[in-house]
């Protein structure tokens, strides 16, 4: 609540600045996490992304799973957080977004009573853009699991957040499958039958981005669900993009945008990325006029540029690990 906001300040900058990592804590808390993965693996549909995110950004920082492995958590200790801890965290760098109910004025003051002169001490570090990992090859990869469908991921390398790309790439995954009225849904699921959640995103990160195509089917359906697809894009690239399937995937996307600005937490969230991330924050306004300015070329454009069968990746979880593609 926001008759809180002094209290909840106090508090969120002594766990900042004085961080214990005590071993007691941080042996309970690796027992927590070791059960989070356990629960990951037993969920496909959620497991198939670190298996995708592994083979499209090989030896990439963003291949590796945020919780880790088992190894990489049972080896880890309180020295070796504390040092990371020392090393990159960093006052000067720290990025403070609020909604709600408060005032700005009021909150810049007792956000400097908080540090205590201690951001004067520490100079701004910068983080490079990564240039880790392989350059990307096409992989088709096969996991067994507890399941009986059939998870796939398809699809590869998108655009990265400052690229001209990045709305129109937004528009075309919604329309191929970024919501029930979208191409993939129509016609693998209410046309088909042959998948219950079926969908198409993109992600857009400082220094690349992923665009994939989810589907989950059964085992004897996972080259048809495939075929489909496939079929779906040949006929975006020869045909195009109709004019009111645009209009109305800006309007979805647009209206998404709106909707999540009625989210307090949401609002908050998108301010303090934003500002981390680009340097700058857009307002709600000037995003909905460059979801407007997209174009039916550029729309067409991006599906030609992202989505080439030929250099694009699979991976697939199923009880079988049987590895048959036609």
């Amino acid at each position: 609540m926001d008759t809180h906001l002094e209290k909840c300040l106090e508090i969120l900058f002594d766990v900042v600045k004085n961080p214990s990592f005590l071993s007691e804590n941080i042996r309970l808390e690796k027992k927590v996490i070791s059960e989070e993965i356990k629960m990951v693996n037993d969920n496909p549909a959620d497991n198939i992304f670190n298996n995708f995110y592994k083979i499209v950004f090989n030896g990439h920082p963003l291949s590796l799973s945020i919780l880790g492995t088992k190894k990489s958590l049972n080896r880890l200790n309180a020295e070796e957080i504390r040092n990371y801890f020392n090393t990159n965290f960093n006052l000067s760098d720290i990025v403070l977004s609020a909604a709600g109910n408060i005032d700005h004025n009021e909150l810049v003051e007792r956000v400097i009573s908080n540090l205590d002169g201690n951001e004067s001490k520490l100079k701004n570090k910068k983080y490079p853009i990564s240039t880790g990992g392989s350059a990307y090859k096409v992989k088709k990869c096969f996991y067994k699991g507890k399941t009986e469908a059939s998870h796939i991921c398809y699809g590869g390398l998108g655009c990265n957040r400052q690229s001209k790309d990045r709305y129109p790439l937004s528009i075309f995954t919604n329309i191929l499958g970024g919501s029930m009225s979208s191409r993939l849904f129509q016609k693998v699921r209410e046309d088909k039958g042959l998948s219950y959640n079926i969908f198409a995103s993109n992600n857009q990160y400082t220094d690349t981005g992923i665009v994939v195509i989810y589907a989950g089917t059964s085992p004897g359906n996972v080259n048809k669900v495939i075929n489909l697809i496939n079929l779906e894009i040949a006929d975006i690239k020869k045909n195009g993009i109709k004019e009111e399937e645009l209009e109305i995937a800006k309007e979805n996307t647009k209206g998404n945008i709106v909707l999540g600005v009625e989210d307090i937490s949401s609002r908050m969230f998108r301010l303090g990325k934003a500002l981390l991330i680009d340097g700058n924050v857009m307002t709600i306004d000037e995003i909905l006029r460059k979801i407007d300015s997209v174009k039916l070329n550029d729309v067409n454009h991006v599906a030609e540029k992202y989505f080439q069968p030929e250099k694009m990746s699979i991976a697939i979880i199923d009880k079988t690990k049987n590895g048959r593609l036609k």
